[in-house]
């Protein structure tokens, strides 16, 4: 039940999500005249969701849905922050919306992926992609309908549209809660019945302190190169208005492409994960992607292209994202750690859209280098997603079998 409500909220948050906050560098841009202030605020959105995910991860993984009902409230204020924009109290504006951004979308995507997490436990990779498409339904309209809201609209509309969106959407997950609160199983990380057994065992203890670290960082580390793409909607959206291409509508329709493709792709990746082994393909849309993403800007004023582009991107995309999610959560949920693996995942996506953003806030003309950047590093991964998957795979089947002392 609580699945089903969570694609309920995924559409319609995410809706009321995007409809201006999928803007916010272009209006920073329009407002200031400058590049470098549009990814300074970026930057330092990624840095502030960072800290907040350190101070409210304990609290989020207790209470997921309390904290989607919260933020409600830093959704309000960056939305209200948006229309200083247009004043003398810019300045302010972006300070106040820099804040209150990062606190929502912090408030947002750990608790997500906290309740998918413990709303699939014995659900294989087809669920997930059936949540991803649900979830970028949402995106894909939001984005489209914001983009004509804010070229033909006030920003006060569209900003009233969004939290009256997100107020219904999250309604139904808050009741759930407070009618489920009390079970012993609500809310509770997987861990399975091997490493149960090793509790009472001081050796086999230290080796799964050991595998874990290590499990960690290694997801860490494969999420920090492959979420490189994080920061390409807002590199691209950037780079528009650079060339002249200056339209919420245009910017709007190509990331509609991605996320369209991206969604339609986690679903049929996701039933392709439960039959066959993807690795092969993963591998060769890896280098594929990266080709793309340095094609990109050199035709930017050609946006039918562009949207052709970026919907093969978004296709080839989902199949790395549903892989590597797969994986991880498999592993991970061996050993117990499910949640702390969603955390870093997360936490490794801002550290990789702060670099390709630091690059791009150098100097307007560091566009091209950020985007070859996006490029090399996403199609490296061909490799060391592969490597990862039979390194993590080699080290749970030593610990389980005792093949190995760590």
């Amino acid at each position: 039940m609580q699945l089903k409500l969570l694609n309920f909220h995924k559409i319609l948050s995410q809706f009321a999500s995007n409809i201006v906050g999928a803007f916010i560098a272009l209006i920073i841009y329009q407002s200031t005249n400058s590049f470098t202030y549009a990814f300074l605020f970026l930057v330092l959105n990624m840095l502030l969701r960072i800290l907040f995910s350190r101070i409210f991860y304990k609290f989020m993984e207790r209470k997921p849905q309390v904290f989607l009902a919260i933020r409600l409230f830093p959704f309000l204020f960056y939305s209200l922050s948006i229309l200083l924009l247009d004043t003398p109290l810019k300045w302010l504006g972006i300070a106040l919306s820099v804040i209150f951004h990062s606190l929502a979308v912090t408030f947002k995507d750990i608790p997500m992926e906290l309740i998918f997490n413990y709303s699939t436990l014995n659900k294989g990779s087809s669920s997930n992609g059936l949540s991803r498409l649900f979830e970028y339904i949402g995106v894909i309209s939001a984005i489209i309908i914001g983009g004509l809201f804010l070229d033909n609209m006030p920003k006060w509309v569209a900003i009233v549209v969004a939290c009256g969106s997100y107020l219904i959407s999250v309604i139904p997950l808050l009741i759930y809660y407070f009618k489920q609160r009390k079970s012993a199983t609500f809310n509770q990380d997987a861990t399975s019945n091997a490493v149960e057994s090793f509790n009472n065992i001081k050796i086999k203890k230290r080796q799964q302190n050991v595998i874990t670290k290590k499990l960690l960082v290694r997801y860490f580390l494969i999420y920090f190169a492959f979420c490189v793409y994080d920061a390409l909607m807002q590199l691209l959206s950037l780079y528009l208005f650079k060339v002249s291409a200056e339209s919420y509508s245009f910017t709007s329709y190509i990331q509609a492409s991605f996320y369209a493709m991206f969604g339609l792709g986690c679903f049929i990746a996701g039933k392709m994960d439960d039959k066959m082994d993807l690795t092969n393909i993963v591998s060769i849309f890896c280098v594929l992607s990266g080709i793309f993403v340095c094609v990109v800007p050199f035709v930017a004023n050609l946006i039918w292209l562009e949207v052709i582009i970026f919907g093969i991107i978004g296709f080839l995309y989902s199949y790395i994202s549903i892989f590597c999610y797969s994986r991880m959560m498999t592993r991970c949920k061996i050993m117990g750690v499910s949640n702390l693996a969603l955390e870093g995942r997360a936490q490794a996506s801002r550290w990789s859209q702060i670099l390709i953003y630091g690059i791009a806030a150098i100097n307007p003309v560091m566009f091209i280098p950020a985007f070859f950047a996006t490029g090399i590093i996403f199609a490296s991964c061909a490799y060391f997603i592969p490597k990862n998957e039979e390194d993590t795979r080699e080290m749970l089947v030593d610990y389980l079998q005792n093949n190995k002392l760590y």
